[in-house]
């Protein structure tokens, strides 16, 4: 066992507790009086640095036809070194997509050889096995997916388009349980091409539809979409994610080239952020090159800001915007939790929960040169990082990759549940 001394953990509050942290695998106990045990192996004295939450992406998109063991460790090798310690994959170009059991297997073989962090999964509907497409769907998720992917259209020729009729079927297959869904894509019935407003009209055929679903929308980038769906999560589950690229374009001018329309004339965005009303932030990221033909409603965004996408939320978010830090973690690793049905093993400080730790160093300063190639100076550093127990990154040097493949526990946290470790 090992233990933490002089830690600063989180509160709900602006103010900071002095802790110690007992751990192996996971978090045994968390105390502010001593903690003595004849098991140590270690002691670390963090000198009041702060211990984060590992980050939690709910959906990257790093699984294409083209080398897929290589781009997997690459990419999370990339993601643990800026802190992000669990993924879920949802790709949108699997040659091999999740159709079966044996498709899970399959995956996470290759994910335990591979990956750099622990790694879930979403799983995909074969329209084309009709009429026992739900019932494979319904076995895939009760042995730990933690989501169906319905994309519309489907940009993998091996994954058919389900229709909305199809969808609404599929819905009401499966209406006892509370499988969560995983919804992108746009109205091309309506638009040939991608736009915004296509995808906001998809969006709303698709709500018509649901019965008591949960649903979660990856990537949104238009703010009356975003602003519509803030005013009907507490009737309808429904839970979006806020690409971290396109919040670095608005606030700190990084361009990558994105297409964005947050802008509004009543900062409302700015307030959302700060009063908890963005469920989550996502890295969107994707496996290149993408084929020419995709639509952009399927286009990701570059591994390289991952080394710097969780600390820039640290720095951007709450130390130059004053956004409360129990609100950043929030958004980058316990509310993703909780909607995969991983919380509290993951994306929590508490005991019981994976020893997932990012030690954070708020007087130093990091320089980040972006994709685009523009200079920016972050407030803080990330020092460390652990993986189950296990210092996995040290002064910018990773250890051999030791990821593991996660089931989800639990089922999904409706978007207004309020309970925390925090």
């Amino acid at each position: 066992m090992k233990l933490f001394t002089n830690v600063s953990l989180p509160t709900s509050s602006a103010a900071f507790k002095r802790v110690n942290v007992l751990f192996n695998e996971t978090i045994i106990k968390i105390s502010s009086d001593d903690i003595q045990s004849d098991e140590l192996s270690e002691v670390i004295d963090l000198k009041g640095k702060i211990l984060l939450p590992g980050a939690v992406d709910a959906h990257s998109h790093i699984i294409t036809e083209k080398d897929a063991e290589k781009n997997l460790a690459h990419i999370t090798k990339s993601a643990l070194l800026g802190g992000w310690t669990s993924f879920a994959e949802l790709s949108y170009f699997n040659p091999k997509p999740i159709f079966h059991l044996e498709d899970i297997r399959y995956w996470q073989e290759l994910i335990e050889r591979n990956s750099f962090l622990d790694m879930a999964l979403w799983g995909n509907v074969n329209i084309a096995s009709y009429p026992y497409h739900a019932e494979a769907a319904q076995q895939l998720w009760s042995q730990g997916i933690v989501g169906l992917a319905l994309l519309y259209p489907s940009p993998n020729q091996h994954i058919p388009t389900l229709s909305f009729s199809e969808i609404m079927d599929l819905f009401l297959d499966i209406y006892e349980s509370d499988t969560l869904f995983a919804f992108q894509g746009y109205d091309f019935e309506e638009d040939q091409e991608f736009s915004f407003q296509s995808q906001d009209n998809a969006i709303k055929k698709l709500l018509r539809r649901i019965q008591e679903n949960p649903i979660h929308i990856p990537y949104i980038s238009y703010f009356p979409t975003l602003e519509f769906l803030n005013g009907i999560y507490k009737r309808t589950d429904i839970s979006y994610a806020l690409n971290i690229a396109d919040l670095m374009k608005f606030f700190s001018g990084i361009d990558l080239g994105q297409e964005i329309e947050l802008d509004d004339p009543e900062h409302q965005l700015f307030d959302l952020l700060r009063t908890n009303k963005i469920y989550m932030l996502s890295n969107n990221v994707e496996s290149l090159p993408v084929p020419e033909q995709v639509s952009l409603a399927f286009r990701g965004t570059t591994e390289k800001l991952l080394p710097y996408s969780y600390l820039w939320t640290l720095s951007e978010l709450w130390k130059k915007r004053k956004i409360p830090l129990a609100t950043v973690i929030k958004m980058t690793s316990e509310n993703s939790a909780k909607r995969l049905g991983l919380y509290p093993t993951k994306g929590c400080l508490a005991a019981g929960s994976d020893a997932d730790f990012v030690i954070y160093n708020p007087e130093k300063e990091t320089l980040f040169k972006a994709p685009d190639g523009s200079m920016h100076k972050l407030e803080g550093s990330i020092e460390e990082v652990y993986l189950r127990g296990n210092r996995v990154v040290q002064k910018g040097k990773v250890a051999p990759a030791s990821g593991s493949f996660l089931f989800r526990k639990n089922s999904p946290k409706r978007r207004h549940n309020t309970t925390s470790w925090i």
